[in-house]
């Protein structure tokens, strides 16, 4: 029945998400930092932050340092693939979706591309109105 009740959470937090990215509203960092304040991996969180810097980009993925909180600060994995590279310049918000993967120094999300076999389609980015899967 927790098992249930955490599906149905997950799926209304994605689906809250979804729509706050649509308006000019940002999806709620709740999740990503309680799963950092207890020290929790491998789960799906939606959130938002601001681009303290890009550290670079290969022809696969791209990565930016995001202050999400004074407290919390993680790297944003992004594969370009289809959806192609995010145009994020320091101070640029980005909200996002995908899996948490925790480390004593804030933690990375990645995943952050559509697929359907994960949690509410799998990830995504949105930059600037820009949604990318």
């Amino acid at each position: 029945m927790l098992r249930r009740f955490g599906v149905v959470l997950m799926g209304l937090l994605v689906a809250l998400a979804l729509a706050a990215c649509g308006q000019d509203e940002l999806p709620d960092n709740s999740r990503l930092e309680g799963a950092f304040a207890e020290g929790r991996t491998g789960i799906w969180v939606s959130g938002h932050g601001t681009v303290v810097r890009p550290l670079g980009s290969d022809a696969a993925s791209q990565r930016f340092l995001l202050r999400i909180s004074d407290d919390l600060s993680v790297v944003l994995r992004h594969q370009v693939g289809e959806a192609g590279p995010i145009p994020a310049e320091r101070n640029d918000v980005i909200a996002f979706q995908g899996r948490y993967e925790f480390h004593g120094g804030g933690g990375e999300v990645i995943l952050t591309h559509a697929d359907p076999a994960q949690p509410g389609g799998g990830g995504w980015v949105v930059h600037q109105g820009q949604r990318y899967e």
